[in-house]
């Protein structure tokens, strides 16, 4: 079983060259027919151009020297390809770091010596050693302490101390043998070579765990404690139970505890079962443990392997524990039972004394009750004197201030306190019922058990940096003094009240300024155009009273003296019959502004039709012709801005009419998915669009003036004898495009 299989080293590729002489020996003639094809024989020797000979023996060269090197590369492929495994645990071990990364493959067999269920991992010893394995999936349920197993897997080393296997697959192989433990003491504790390795170990048992993996045993190994992991058995806390304060011998695997570099932090021990842990028997004596006083424990005459017997009073318990204080001092005291023992019981303990910071602890083997005595009496602490070392598990009282809670767990609240100059921390565990928190202010009376604080792990008296209190009942806090409704706590929370409630009012006050703002601009608008409409209803009513009634008179007035002069008259009659058509078209223009003054806010959802009636009314009355088109889906618009396009179209149309005397216009209205378009074009005399219109000539200014104000662009196209076209193109981007809804907020 004991084989030694070194690491291999990598394989690599070198190239070297051999004399000419060797290859002709290795290849019969070949020498003569290479000479044949480049010399020629004089006088029973050859001769020839150097310069061929030479030519053939570098490529004979650079073939032999390609064949070799593929070779040799296919040789170091195949080694790789059948890499031999790892076949024992020492190989295993001893690979560095940088070589266990590689995950070199391994096989072996061996047997296990623990089994961490819920992590599918085990201890495996074969004989050459011991390592961790662990599994790429569960364990059978067949494999235990003492199986026997095939592993296939893997090399490992990211977050252990030493070389380990990982992605493995275990397979059972029936019943295997334990091997002798090797005995170590407390020397090898932190040895390398006791990482994972079968030892046995005595210990003294001074406690017990639960972690919910295994049943923990706390272990005193020359005066420092280690902790022990047994797999749950159905009597796992009464066999401990027998255990306590017993010096024992167990057998097990040393794991090691590591932090994140892979540096070793502490020593874990894993034992298969309670069975292998043997109690040491010790020489019974008939002289009964002696009598010392809290204060004289470890004292140069006693060790921790000494009985002794102390008697004292009983401050504060706690389960499998209670603070115990003669004339001398205080002292913790472990019994690891269920019993309790209430304050101001007499007690004598019997047991053996250990070490903890700033004063001995008692672990007692036998505890009886001697009598009552009377409540115990809290020394008083006076925090002027500083750390006081002394006082370590004493029972005292000290008055303080309450400055609030900075955390709470079930049944326990952590209090923080200040006395002077000095704040300190209080755990109080109390029932639901009962006294009622203090609140920050408060003067408090505190009583319960002093211990001191270091700032380091490692306690020592010139580490202290202060103390705390733990505090065991109900009636550990007593408030002395409320206190004043008008705290420091408090002021700040009404300014922020306050301050929050001002904030609140001018935001509030902003957003109503603004509102008001807002509804004060709709009203004006509203009266606005509450003026407008009754002052163009004013306007139309007077038109219409006056304006048009005065045209309708003088057209009826033209009409009868056409008729009296008759045909006969040429030149009176057409000059008379042109009056009355201007005449009836002012009228007509009249009316349509009545109309448009008594109803501007009409929309005209149908734009369309309405230019198509607008047009051909004031067309029929001459000799032209009208071409009138829509294309696109009608969109509505503003009522304002269809009033403008219709007023643009109409005054198109006239100057076409009156000034460019045209024969035929056409008129396009067109609907896109950007926006609309008004086209219209005539075939009249047209003008020079460079030059500014003639005087009296509004049309086009006015035109221009309303497709500004829809925001809408204009062009104007025009030159002499060619006529006249305009265009007007609304894109709905602009904001007087489509309606919309104006309503109060």
């Amino acid at each position: 079983m004991k084989t030694n299989h070194a690491p291999k080293p990598p394989l690599g590729v070198g190239l070297f060259g051999i004399g000419l002489d060797t290859y002709w020996q290795q290849f019969a003639r070949l020498k003569e027919s290479l000479g044949r094809k480049t010399h020629k024989e004089v006088g029973g020797k050859w001769q020839g151009s150097p310069s061929q000979s030479a030519l053939g023996f570098r490529r004979l060269r650079a073939t032999m020297v390609k064949v070799l090197f593929f070779l040799l590369l296919a040789t170091t492929l195949l080694a790789d390809a059948l890499e031999l495994p790892l076949r024992s645990i020492e190989s295993v071990r001893g690979l560095s770091h940088e070589e266990a990364a590689k995950r070199h493959k391994v096989e072996l067999e061996g047997t296990v010596l623990f089994v961490y269920s819920k992590h599918s991992a085990i201890i495996l010893h074969d004989g050459t050693g011991s390592c961790w394995v662990g599994a790429s999936s569960p364990l059978n349920k067949n494999i235990k302490y003492g199986s026997k197993v095939r592993v296939t897997g893997t090399t490992y080393v990211d977050s252990s101390y030493l070389a380990n296997i990982r992605g493995a697959t275990a397979e059972y192989l029936g019943e295997g043998s334990i091997p002798e433990p090797r005995v170590a003491s407390a020397e090898d504790l932190f040895a390398k070579w006791i990482d994972t390795q079968w030892i046995q170990m005595e210990a003294l048992v001074v406690g017990t765990e639960e972690d919910g993996l295994a049943f923990t045993l706390v272990l005193d190994i020359a005066g420092k404690i280690f902790k022990a992991d047994v797999p749950f058995e159905p009597d796992s806390e009464k066999r401990a139970a027998v255990l306590m304060q017993r010096r024992v011998l167990f057998t097990g695997v040393a794991s090691t505890v590591v932090n994140g570099s892979r540096q070793m932090t502490d020593r874990h021990f894993l034992i298969p079962s309670f069975d292998q842990i043997i109690p040491i028997k010790t020489k019974t004596s008939e002289v009964p443990p002696p009598f010392r006083k809290i204060a004289n424990l470890l004292q140069s005459d006693n060790s921790q392997l000494d009985a002794v017997k102390v008697e004292g009073v009983v401050t504060q318990n706690r389960k499998g524990r209670f603070f115990l204080r003669d004339e001398t001092a205080s002292t913790l005291v472990y019994t690891f039972q269920e019993d309790i023992y209430p304050p101001g019981s007499r007690v004598v303990v019997e047991g053996y004394p250990g070490v903890a910071p700033f004063r001995p602890i008692l672990r007692a083997t036998k505890v009886e009750i001697s009598g009552m005595a009377e409540t115990p009496v809290p020394l008083r602490l006076n925090p002027q004197a500083g750390i006081q070392p002394k006082l370590h598990n004493e029972f005292v009282e000290l008055d303080c201030e309450f400055l609030g809670t900075v955390r709470a767990a079930p049944k326990r609240t952590i209090l923080q306190c200040r006395s002077g100059n000095t704040f300190f921390e209080s755990n109080w565990t109390k029932s639901d019922t009962g006294t009622s928190a203090p609140e920050p202010g408060d003067t408090i009376r505190l009583r319960g058990i002093y211990e001191v604080t270091t700032i380091s792990p490692i306690p020592r008296i010139e580490w202290a940096n202060g103390f705390r209190m733990h505090l065991l009942d109900n009636e550990a806090v007593e408030i002395l003094k409320k206190a004043p409704w008008w705290t420091f706590h408090r002021l700040l929370w009404a300014l922020g009240i306050a301050m929050a409630a001002i904030l609140a009012f001018l935001i509030w006050t902003s957003l109503l300024r603004r509102r008001v703002s807002a509804q004060t601009k709709i009203i004006s608008r509203q009266v606005e155009r509450s003026a407008i409409k009754d002052e163009r209803q004013r306007i139309a009513r007077e038109l219409h009273d006056t304006l048009e009634q005065d045209l309708t008179g003088l057209s009826m007035q033209l009409e009868n003296a056409t008729e009296e002069i008759g045909e006969a008259n040429g030149p009176a009659y057409r000059s008379l019959t042109l009056v009355h058509r201007m005449l009836q078209r002012c009228r007509l223009e009249a009316r349509a502004s009545v109309s448009d003054l008594r109803n501007p806010d009409a929309i005209l959802r149908h734009l369309p039709e309405a230019m198509r009636e607008s047009l051909n009314e004031k067309i029929r009355e001459t000799d032209a012709t009208l071409d009138f088109s829509m294309e696109g889906s009608p969109l509505p618009l503003r009522s304002t801005t269809q009033n403008h396009l219709l007023r643009i179209a109409r005054e198109a149309l006239t100057n076409a009419l009156r000034h460019g005397k045209a024969s035929h216009v056409r008129c396009n209205l067109r609907y896109s998915l950007d926006g609309v378009t008004l086209e219209v074009e005539d075939n009249g005399h047209g003008f020079d669009s460079t030059q500014p219109p003639p005087v009296g000539h509004f049309g086009l200014t006015g035109m221009r003036e309303r497709a500004n104000k829809i925001q809408a662009q204009f062009f104007l196209s025009s030159t002499p004898d060619t006529g006249t076209k305009i265009r007007v193109y609304l894109p709905y981007s602009s904001p007087e495009a489509l309606p919309i809804e104006r309503k109060f907020p």
